[in-house]
């Protein structure tokens, strides 16, 4: 048997096993319960992050041998079949590559035709938005009143290319990006049933990499297993998704709040030469200030990083002022746009990072403000409060002093 990439092994087979989406479980639950289940569906939100099978689950849901039922018995023919893809009274349709009039009005005259086998006809049109104009337009009076026998579920990326007409037609249910805790959790869980050993880093770094989506987040696994086999390091992980040492970045940020040229140049230089992207180390760079910006002002890390990114990103906030902190992100922020369109990325990084080490204040607002108080007093701008060496009674001789 050919091998099962991990992104379809692992797909959910029943609502309790969706990750993140529990606010459109719970509604679809309790509408089965009640017997409420809307004609139409609409399933939108990012990439990877279960739409398409969310909507299997409730064809499952709908035709299963003991249902209507939140709970399909997933062992039933109607079951495994819909698991499969293969049901005759389901049908998955592509949109992108049946967006026609003549994809509509066959869908039109079938639907009146009662199922097969299963209690209903179960119709999944996946990246709706695609669809043409004319294509929508065949399919209102169907959609608004079609046969009880049938159901339909939509899933687009782009809800906001949809005519209002559909919309209106339509139980719209948003899907969420996965939060990066929930998501570490689930694949701590996978990867203990793979009997794999990624850090918890490694882990944090595919959860990023993945931007909310599960679908994504199994397929870079998929690839760092296959690259660096069962037992991977964390410098193995990063290369293999072509990310950046999250230890150099963690390094880097440390010499600019530090205002260590050499060392920021350094840095730059052993990325450079390793052909990483450097606006993608601009990126991470940003990331990372933000992470320690997120820490002083909470008093805690951000919870998406790793146990031990947290107490390094902690500790580093506890040694920089909020206002040297912000002059830092926006410069870095600004770079990330001027190094992907430089034609020498290195050269823009490099200065704009060195702007940055110039430009940031090394203390915060109420101090600067103290010491330019105090030099307009004629007084050294010490943090203590001995008067200028000069006359008696902290009298300056320098010049335009006035007692």
């Amino acid at each position: 048997m050919s091998y099962l990439v991990l992104a379809r092994k692992w797909r959910p087979q029943t609502f309790h096993d969706m990750t993140g989406q529990e606010h459109v479980v719970k509604t679809i639950a309790n509408a089965l319960k009640r017997d409420r289940v809307a004609h139409a569906y609409l399933f939108c939100g990012p990439r990877g992050v279960g739409k398409t099978t969310a909507a299997r689950l409730l064809a499952k849901a709908l035709n299963c041998e003991k249902g209507p039922t939140p709970e399909p018995c997933g062992q039933c023919r109607p079951c495994i079949e819909i698991a499969a893809g293969t049901s005759v009274d389901v049908a998955e349709i592509d949109g992108a590559s049946n967006n026609g009039v003549e994809n509509v009005r066959e869908i039109r005259e079938n639907a009146k035709y009662l199922p097969q086998r299963d209690r209903h006809k179960i119709y999944i049109i996946d990246e709706v938005h695609m669809l043409s104009g004319a294509a929508f337009n065949a399919l209102l009076k169907t959609l608004e009143e079609p046969p009880g026998h049938v159901k339909f579920i939509f899933a687009t990326t782009e809800a906001h290319k949809l005519p209002e007409t559909i919309l209106s037609r339509c139980q719209r249910h948003n899907f969420r990006r996965i939060p990066t805790g929930v998501m570490l959790k689930r694949l701590a869980e996978i990867c203990a049933a793979e009997k794999t050993g990624l850090s918890e880093k490694s882990l944090a770094l595919v959860a990023r990499q993945s931007e909310g989506g599960m679908r994504d987040a199994l397929s870079l696994l998929d690839q760092i297993l296959s690259a660096c086999g069962d037992q991977p390091t964390d410098a193995e992980v990063a290369e293999a998704l072509g990310a950046i040492d999250r230890t150099l970045v963690q390094e880097l940020t440390e010499a600019l709040v530090r205002k260590d040229a050499p060392a920021v140049l350094s840095r730059v230089e052993e990325v450079f030469d390793r052909g990483v992207d450097l606006k993608r180390l601009a990126e991470e760079l940003a990331w990372q200030l933000r992470h320690v910006f997120v820490a002083k002002a909470l008093g805690e890390a951000p919870a998406e990083l790793a146990e031990s990114e947290k107490k390094a990103v902690l500790a580093l906030s506890g040694t920089v002022e909020s206002a040297q902190l912000a002059r830092l992100f926006d410069v870095v922020h600004s770079a990330v746009w001027e190094v992907g369109r430089a034609a020498q990325p290195r050269l823009a990084l490099e200065m704009a990072l060195l702007k940055a080490i110039q430009l940031a204040p090394a203390a915060s607002i109420p101090d600067l403000v103290a010491r330019v108080e105090r030099l307009a007093h004629g007084l050294e701008p010490a943090s203590d409060a001995t008067p200028a060496t000069g006359a008696p009674g902290g009298r300056s001789d320098r010049p335009g002093f006035r007692a």
